[in-house]
């Protein structure tokens, strides 16, 4: 059965690791462990593991160390680092931060709180690892792309939205958020912060609770970022009160990234924040080299997806690494009946205008690590890697849903309006998969 990510454990008691290994196997993780220095950095380059947790070795070769070494070298810079049992010492967060740890967990945080935590870490390395990929397939077609190559100028001071219940608790969160180095907006009112944020660009949102009646209104506003196609990866931290503390299961559930008990460690808060914004801010940057990979080499004749002989050799790379590391993968096919009938009566030109908007508009719909090309006159193929095939086929039936209700127009000799016809399902990959199994497999569900 497929693994939810491959996760390398560092402690130097070798019974922690195991047990804490045992633990995510339990879940759906594959884990291994290393109890030293030098085998953990060996490990890092050589499995390539989707996140590695590391506890608190001490000299000669401290946590800090390990790190510093990880993030310098190429091979290894880009995957995702918990520091476990992090002790709250002000010193020590900013020296965290300034190694750009990903995620610390302290010496009171179980093994619930870094399970409710991993699949938005193992989301940047999934990234990550797509683009790798991508990056060699287009090779092969003769494009060449350096994601070292693209830069993006950010303001030194995030702007965070600050959502409290009260003045009073607003005081102490904007105080401790500009002290932190951001920029504060604050909002005491749930549905005014939701208009805020639909109207604003912001890096991260913190939100306050002080009462168990805060929790429906959290709840409501989490929900509004997380559903929200422009908002759905906007960094969300949830402080909670005493009222509200024991339903950190569901603030996660809801759509946090983190979730903290009430604002009694500034210094933590604000760690935490950097840390969730330099994460959102390496997925905008990574945008840049995915795009960059889109061009007449590799696209079809509509430029918005890709062609139908880069979806061949990329599913054939993808497959073989999936296969390899014991990964998920999901397939999505959809066939469009309205092009063919759009090109019997109106033209060639007419079909290719509407298959340029449609491609368009399905690759808006899904996520930038998910390959959409035009595998054929009438159909698009979706790759999502590390995705299971229900959360797949949901994607597929949203895009389907909003294709029907959607209104496209067509060249200026066309006056009427068309709405889009759709069909599709989507499947998994399975141990003895070959490309040709898995897109039968993938057209069998869409009928």
């Amino acid at each position: 059965m497929p693994h939810l990510a491959y996760i390398l454990i560092g402690d130097p008691d070798p019974e922690r690791a195991l047990s804490r290994a045992e633990f995510l196997n339990a879940a759906g993780y594959r884990c291994i462990q290393a109890s030293d220095a030098h085998t953990l950095i060996g490990l890092a380059g050589s499995r390539m593991p989707d996140v590695i947790l590391m506890g608190q070795f001490s000299a000669p070769v401290d946590s800090l160390n390990i790190v510093r070494a990880l993030k310098t070298a190429d091979a290894t810079q880009s995957i995702p680092i918990v520091l476990l049992d992090l002790p709250p010492q002000a010193d020590l967060l900013t020296l965290v931060r300034d190694e750009d740890v990903d995620d610390i967990l302290g010496p009171n945080d179980d093994n619930q709180e870094l399970l409710l935590r991993l699949p938005r870490l193992t989301r940047s390395s999934v990234m990550q690892a797509e683009l790798s990929r991508r990056i060699k397939t287009a090779a092969d077609f003769g494009l060449t792309v350096d994601p070292k190559d693209f830069v993006r100028a950010y303001p030194v001071r995030p702007l965070v939205l600050a959502v409290a219940p009260d003045d009073a608790s607003m005081i102490d969160l904007v105080e401790a958020l500009n002290d932190g180095g951001f920029e504060c907006v604050p909002e005491t009112g749930y549905f005014r912060a939701a208009d805020a944020l639909d109207n604003g660009r912001f890096d991260a949102a913190v939100i306050m609770t002080a009462s168990a009646d805060d929790f429906e209104r959290t709840q409501y506003l989490c929900g509004h970022i997380r559903h929200n196609p422009r908002l759905f990866n906007l960094p969300t931290l949830v402080l909670t009160a005493p009222a509200t503390r024991d339903r950190a299961k569901d603030f996660y559930r809801g759509g946090a990234a983190i979730v903290l008990s009430g604002l009694s460690d500034a210094d933590r808060l604000c760690t935490y924040i950097h840390m969730l914004v330099g994460r959102q801010r390496l997925r905008w940057t990574l945008r840049d080299p995915f795009k960059a990979l889109l061009k007449d080499e590799t696209a079809d004749i509509s430029g918005v997806a890709y062609s139908k002989d880069f979806w061949d050799a990329h599913l054939a790379r993808t497959i073989e690494t999936a296969q390899a590391r014991n990964a998920r993968l999901a397939m999505a096919y959809l066939s469009i009946p309205t092009l063919p009938r759009i090109k019997e009566e109106y033209g060639t030109e007419n079909a290719e205008i509407l298959a340029h908007q449609l491609a368009d508009w399905i690759t808006s719909m899904t996520r930038i690590e998910d390959t959409v090309a035009r595998i054929g006159p009438d159909a698009f193929g979706i790759l999502l890697p590390e995705t299971p095939r229900a959360e797949a086929n949901g994607v597929t039936q949203r895009i389907i849903g909003i294709l029907h209700n959607s209104e496209f127009n067509l060249g200026e000799d066309v006056m009427q309006s068309v709405r889009a016809w759709a069909i599709g399902g989507a499947t998994a990959l399975e141990p003895e998969d070959t490309p040709e199994t898995l897109m039968a497999r993938a057209k069998s569900a869409a009928n």
